[in-house]
Formats: structure tokens, C-alpha cells, sequence
């Protein structure tokens, strides 16, 4: 199961050490499978977000997981597969107000 984790400081330079250090602290101690990190900065804040994957650590999610996933599989054919032609027509296009 994908997570989130989001860590938050101050650009300054000593709230940037100890945000690392929050970070490298959870990091060796979850030993999670990080998917993506997304920095970015405004209004002198800093904001780091991690999306990691938690299901090594849980068996039930990754029991849950691969049974969606087995569920899913089991549940479409070939035959169900839309094809272009079961597309519905196109819209008119709607008149714009200027």
C-alpha cells in the first residue's frame, strides 16, 4: 500500500540540519521502499514528501494487495476489453459565454 510522508521546516540553516536529521532518523529505522520525493519551497518553509510503499512491512496489506490484484485478473477477459467502436460520440462543443 502506497503511503505518504510529508516533513516540513524552515529554510534556515540550523532548521535544515535537523529536518535532515528527522528525515535520515525515519528513513534507517522504517527501512521503507521510497517510490518518490517531492521537494519544494515557498514562503521561506521547505517542504519535503515522501511516497513509499509500507506493504514489506505489513503482511496483511500485502495479502490485501495481491488479492485486489487476483481479483482484478480473475475478473476480465479479453472479451470485455472495450474497443474503439464502444466508444460513445463525441459532445458538441459547448458555446463559450464571450
Amino acid at each position: 500500500m502506497l503511503r505518504v510522508k510529508i516533513f516540513a521546516s524552515s529554510t534556515q540553516i540550523n532548521e535544515i540540519s535537523v529536518l535532515e536529521q528527522e528525515i535520515d532518523h525515519w528513513l534507517k529505522n522504517e527501512q521503507l521502499a521510497i517510490r518518490q520525493v517531492i521537494q519544494s519551497c515557498s514562503a521561506g518553509e521547505i517542504v519535503l514528501t515522501f511516497l513509499y510503499d509500507d506493504t514489506s512491512r505489513d503482511p496483511h496489506a500485502r495479502h490485501a494487495s495481491t488479492t485486489t490484484h487476483e481479483a482484478y485478473d480473475q475478473g476480465s477477459t479479453e472479451a470485455e476489453v472495450d474497443s474503439p467502436d464502444d466508444e460513445p460520440e463525441m459532445l458538441s462543443e459547448a458555446e463559450l459565454p464571450y
